[in-house]
Order: structure tokens, then C-alpha cells, then sequence
């Protein structure tokens, strides 16, 4: 078992690790969909292949799952007293999360040539 500061201190090294990531990748797909509804604006090139870009989309699903479940665990830690809640919240929410990122995932490969028609 793990202990309680040690999952504090690497769940706040996840959250910090993949801010700056996430920020960067929102700020990208933003850019890119303003650019795809105003063609006059020219910010980055190519704003289409970029914004439908399998490895992006995949990188973006797994960042905000690390920094989801790492910052829920932050959460109940600092905020539930009872070691049986802040299990039962961290079990609840590791499951939440690997739920909705099989389905992210399963969206991506039944999804699979969305992406290849837009580039044409």
C-alpha cells in the first residue's frame, strides 16, 4: 500500500507534469477551429489536417485522463477524512475515468476514417 504522502506527492507531479500539455493542445485545437470557420485567418498551417489528427486526439484523451485522476485524488486527500471515503472515491473515480477513456478510445477506432475524408 501506498503511502498517503507519496500518493499526494505523485499525483501532484501528474497534474503539473500534463497542464502545460493540455493548455497547449486546447490552445491548438482552438486556433485550428477558428481557422477552419474563418478562412481569411492564418495562424497555422494547414489548420484542417492538424485539427483531425488521429495522434493529437489520443494524446489529448490520455493527458486529461492522467490529469483528471490525478487531481481527483488530490481532491479526496485533501478533502475527505475518513480513510474509507477517500478509498471508496478514488476507487469510484478510477473507474469513472477508465471508463470514459475505453469509450474515448473505442470512439477513435470505430471512428476510424473520419479523419482521412476531412483531408482530402
Amino acid at each position: 500500500m501506498v503511502k498517503r504522502s507519496t500518493l499526494m506527492k505523485l499525483s501532484l507531479l501528474r497534474v503539473e507534469f500534463t497542464s502545460i500539455p493540455l493548455v497547449v493542445l486546447a490552445s491548438v485545437y482552438l486556433l485550428t477551429g477558428y481557422q477552419m470557420l474563418v478562412p481569411d485567418l492564418r495562424i497555422l498551417p494547414e489548420p484542417m489536417r492538424i485539427h483531425v489528427d488521429r495522434f493529437l486526439r489520443v494524446l489529448a484523451i490520455f493527458l486529461a485522463y492522467i490529469h483528471a485522476l490525478g487531481g481527483i485524488i488530490i481532491m479526496a486527500e485533501r478533502r475527505l477524512r475518513r480513510e474509507l471515503q477517500r478509498k471508496i472515491a478514488e476507487i469510484s473515480a478510477i473507474i469513472v475515468l477508465t471508463t470514459l477513456l475505453i469509450i474515448s478510445l473505442i470512439t477513435e477506432t470505430v471512428m476510424l476514417d473520419v479523419g482521412y475524408r476531412w483531408r482530402c
